[in-house]
């Protein structure tokens, strides 16, 4: 888990911290370019969050299934649904539930995981796991979009460094709660590439209280050998290699690895 679970429900001021941080569309624009104009596909997008991508989709005439753990996130999804043109033609269905305890839903054309958003798992068990469960809910010639930070060998030193680093959720919101978030590094495994960190978030809230929460967590930051080698596993065919969310081609000074792979 990213944060602090209990973190994700003071709704719906961590959806709102998250939309404005996350308030980029070009990996939209590339999906939809990926698809060349295919219409009324069935999509998955598990850690969906408050449906930056989903949403989108759905405006284009896609059937969209969204998941996510957080229900205050899901409720910003439904927020946004309620402004989809009367009349689409595509079609929004939120889940809440834990991605990370099978059972996704099955029969899908695309499957988007997009957004760093294996970083949620702790593992590279976890991580292939995931892989595994889009493998499953896809159907044969079905597509997986697969989004990651580009970083091979060991754990990059932005990882291992010490002292607090601001994160999210950090900012002050429109009726002036405030959030103020830092993780730290205190311990790591440089070849199995793993850091564990301890987060903590501080909220001032308007009528004057404070409430803070702390939470230990691992990261795993997945390699594109790691990728590539958990997509064949789990049978599928890497049809394009991405370095950027522009469509630009991968090369080893990439900044992303970014997968477009058909199930076989």
């Amino acid at each position: 888990m990213s944060i602090n679970p209990e973190v994700y429900e003071l709704e719906p001021h961590v959806a709102e911290l998250y939309d404005r941080s996350q308030n980029f569309s070009d990996d939209v624009e590339l999906i939809r370019t990926l698809l060349d104009g295919r219409q009324k596909l069935h999509v998955l997008e598990p850690f969906c969050g408050t449906g930056r991508i989903l949403i989108p989709l759905a405006r284009h005439g896609h059937e969209v299934v969204g998941m996510d753990c957080a229900r205050a996130m899901l409720d910003g999804a439904r927020a946004k649904c309620r402004e989809l043109p009367a009349g689409s033609s595509g079609s929004v269905n939120l889940i809440q539930a834990d991605a990370t305890s099978g059972g996704w839903p099955r029969g899908f054309d695309l499957l988007v995981l997009g957004g760093n958003c294996l970083y949620e798992l702790a593992t590279a068990g976890e991580q292939e796991a995931c892989i595994l469960a889009a493998s499953l809910a896809l159907e044969s010639g079905g597509y997986l979009y697969l989004d990651n930070d580009h970083m091979e060998g060991d754990l990059h030193a932005s990882w291992v460094k010490r002292g607090l680093t601001s994160c999210f959720p950090t900012g002050v919101c429109a009726d002036g709660t405030r959030f103020t978030s830092t993780w730290e590094t205190i311990g790591f495994d440089l070849h199995k590439r793993l850091v564990t960190l301890r987060r903590r978030t501080t909220v001032e809230k308007t009528d004057g209280t404070t409430v803070s929460f702390e939470n230990i967590q691992q990261k795993h930051p997945v390699s594109k050998a790691e990728a590539a080698e958990w997509l064949t596993r789990s049978g599928f065919v890497v049809e394009k290699l991405f370095g950027d969310r522009l469509g630009s081609p991968y090369t080893d000074e990439s900044s992303r690895a970014i997968f477009w792979a058909r199930k076989e």
